[in-house]
C-alpha cells in the first residue's frame, strides 16, 4: 500500500530543506506485517492516517514495537519513557529518531491486561503540519473466548490515550499530551437478537505532558455509542465515539473492540476522536486504548 504523506515541519525532521515530502518519491508507509488475526482491530480503516497495523511487545527489553507508521524508526521500536507519572496501569512509549535522518518522533501508551489475555497500543506525533500518522489497536492474546449467550455484565478498567493539538505550543508548534481515565462498560449477551449490546463511557480524565508528568484534570468525558457483538470472532463492531464538554459533542470519531479472556472475562477496545477548538487553525486528535475488567 502507498500514500503520500502531508507535508512536514522541517525542524521536526533534522531535514536540510522544506521542499518534497520525504523521504522525496520514496513510500511513505512501511510495508509489511500486518495483523490479520480475527483477534483483533486497528483504526486503519477509520481513517487513512491511522495506519497503525500490529502491536509487539517484549518484557525482556521492555520494547514496544509498532508496525506500519512512516519514519517512526527503521525496526519500528518504541521505548519506554522513563519516569512517567500515570495513575494506571499504561506505560508511556517514544520512538528515538536518529540525528541527521529523516525519522521523527512518536509518541505512544501501552498496556498488556493483568491476565496477560490481551493488550492495546496507541500512537500520535507533532511532526506533521497535519495531525500526522499514528492509530491505535487492539489484540486477544490467546484463543477466542466463548460468550455467555445471555446476562447482562459490567466491566470497568483503565484508558490511556496520545493527545495531538494543532497549533497549540508557544511558537504555534503542534503539541502531544497523554490522557489517562476511567472506563465502564456494560454489555448484553442476548440483546439485541443474536447481536449483542456494548456501550460505555471513559471518565476521570487526567492529561499529562509528553514526558507523563501530570497537568490536572481533563474536562469532560468519551461517550462510546452502543455497539453489537461479532458472536463469530468475539470482537466488538465499530460505533461512534464523542467527546463530550460542557453537554456539547466537541470532537467525533470510532472506537471497537475484542472480548477476551475465559468466558470474556476483558474487554481491549480503541478509539478516536477529532475535531477542531473552535478556530480553524486549530484541531485536536485523541487516539487511545482501554482494557476493562468484568
Amino acid at each position: 500500500m502507498k500514500r503520500t504523506a502531508i507535508a512536514l515541519t522541517c525542524a521536526a525532521v533534522f531535514l536540510s530543506a522544506c521542499s518534497g515530502t520525504p523521504p522525496f518519491g520514496g513510500d511513505a508507509v512501511d510495508q509489511g506485517g500486518a495483523d490479520t488475526d480475527a483477534g483483533s482491530v486497528y483504526l486503519d480503516e477509520q481513517n487513512a492516517f491511522l495506519s497503525l497495523n500490529n502491536i509487539s511487545y517484549n518484557p525482556d527489553t521492555d520494547t514496544l514495537t509498532l508496525n506500519n507508521i512512516p519514519f517512526d524508526d527503521p525496526d519500528n521500536a518504541y521505548q519506554r519513557i522513563p519516569g512517567t507519572k500515570f495513575n494506571n496501569g499504561f506505560n508511556a512509549y517514544q520512538s528515538a529518531p536518529a540525528p541527521g535522518t529523516n525519522e521523527i518522533q512518536y509518541f505512544a501508551v501501552f498496556r498488556r491486561s493483568d491476565s496477560g489475555h490481551s493488550q492495546v497500543a496507541a500512537a500520535g506525533t507533532t511532526a506533521y503540519v497535519d495531525f500526522g500518522y499514528g492509530g491505535a489497536g487492539a489484540q486477544r492474546l490467546g484463543a477466542a473466548p466463548s460468550l455467555p449467550s445471555n446476562g447482562i455484565y459490567s466491566y470497568s478498567g483503565e484508558y490511556a490515550g496520545v493527545r495531538t493539538s494543532l497549533n497549540a505550543g508557544a511558537n504555534g508548534e503542534n503539541t502531544i499530551n497523554y490522557v489517562t481515565g476511567d472506563v465502564e462498560l456494560a454489555v448484553d449477551f442476548d440483546d439485541f437478537d443474536d447481536t449483542g449490546t456494548v456501550g460505555g463511557f471513559v471518565t476521570n480524565r487526567e492529561i499529562y505532558d509528553n514526558a507523563g508528568q501530570p497537568l490536572g484534570a481533563l474536562d469532560g468525558f468519551i461517550s462510546l455509542q452502543d455497539s453489537t457483538i461479532d458472536f463469530t470472532n468475539a470482537t466488538i463492531e465499530t460505533a461512534t465515539a464523542s467527546e463530550v464538554v460542557g453537554g456539547n459533542i466537541v470532537r467525533s470519531g470510532n472506537w471497537e473492540g475484542v472480548l477476551a479472556g475465559p468466558g470474556a472475562s476483558e474487554v481491549a477496545g480503541i478509539l478516536f476522536v477529532e475535531g477542531s477548538t473552535g478556530n480553524a487553525n486549530n484541531g485536536i486528535r485523541e487516539v487511545g486504548g482501554f482494557i476493562a475488567e468484568r
